[in-house]
């Protein structure tokens, strides 16, 4: 594959998971049901969507032999399914229910950056000059996004803050784990939609009165749709296939369109708007991710 192509495709995923954070706040906006319902709708009927579609792609059964020979490995599957994906996903929805797409998205795509502290800390060692700059940029950033530079107030919730920081703890675990799937010769597509799937089923046992047919009211349906087939089905096949003909740096380039395509979507679809100083957090969070890959390339920056 064409690196450039490959490069269009890992952005456009980001494009299609920012879609699926604004219609998830559409969603929200019509609908009664809770974070937990949508996350079992979504985690279900995508994964079972992409686990056909690997499974006639030829790669599911490899995988699943690999897990028959190793039982225990079924265990760390449904691990990664329920913490690493069905806990990612509720409180992601649980913080765009709170405070809107756009505000949760940039917040999230901050704690990256975040996780570098907790790295240096536990293995005590001084970060490098990129992951200063990183740490920096991304809290500073959050900082003036929550607070408009006025310490005093809050713009964002900050329970809004908390679910968006917690989704993004979480999704540092399921990358973590995901590397101890991947050294049993578990395929990362078959980790990811048999692991959605499996933490869907589970999702059942949280739910008190599971009632799907709310999922197709007039109101909802076209969110819920766009969900399941462009936000989480489509957006995982096309990164995943364009993500192995990249690099790391130009994989972290691609990923600033999903903040960013959801601050622009939300400002068309619903009028949210930031001023000035919570525009300058939101450029210095997409600095956040980049400055790694500038001052490796440009400065010689480690």
């Amino acid at each position: 594959m064409n690196r450039n192509l490959a490069m269009c495709l890992v952005g456009l995923a980001g494009v299609c998971w920012a879609s699926s954070g604004v219609a998830v706040q559409d969603f929200f906006s019509h609908s009664t049901k809770t974070p937990m319902e949508l996350t079992n709708v979504r985690m279900c009927s995508a994964g079972f969507l992409m686990v056909v579609i690997l499974f006639l792609r030829g790669k599911f059964l490899k995988s699943f032999l690999r897990i028959k020979q190793r039982p225990k490995l079924a265990i760390s599957l449904l691990l990664y399914g329920f913490i690493g994906v069905v806990m990612v996903q509720f409180t992601y929805f649980q913080a765009i229910s709170i405070g809107g797409a756009a505000a949760t998205t940039v917040i999230l795509s901050a704690t990256p950056a975040m996780v570098v502290i907790a790295e240096c800390f536990l293995q005590k060692k001084y970060p490098k000059p990129a992951e200063i700059a990183a740490v920096f940029f991304a809290m500073f950033g959050v900082f003036l996004l929550v607070t408009g530079g006025n310490p005093t107030k809050l713009l964002v919730p900050i329970s809004c803050v908390f679910w968006s920081l917690s989704s993004g703890a979480v999704f540092g675990f399921s990358m973590i784990f995901g590397k101890h799937l991947f050294a049993e010769k578990i395929a990362p597509a078959f980790m990811t939609s048999v692991g959605m799937f499996l933490g869907g089923l589970m999702t059942f046992g949280l739910i008190d009165n599971c009632n799907w047919a709310d999922f197709f009211q007039l109101e909802v349906i076209f969110d819920v749709a766009w969900i399941i087939t462009f936000g989480t089905t489509i957006a995982f096949l096309i990164f995943n296939a364009g993500l192995k003909f990249l690099t790391a740096e130009e994989a972290a380039i691609t990923s600033t369109t999903e903040p960013a395509s959801s601050v622009v979507m939300s400002y068309f679809v619903f009028g949210t708007a930031f001023g000035f100083v919570e525009s300058i957090g939101i450029i210095l969070v997409l600095l956040a991710i980049l400055s790694p890959v500038i001052l490796k390339k440009y400065l010689g920056g480690d």
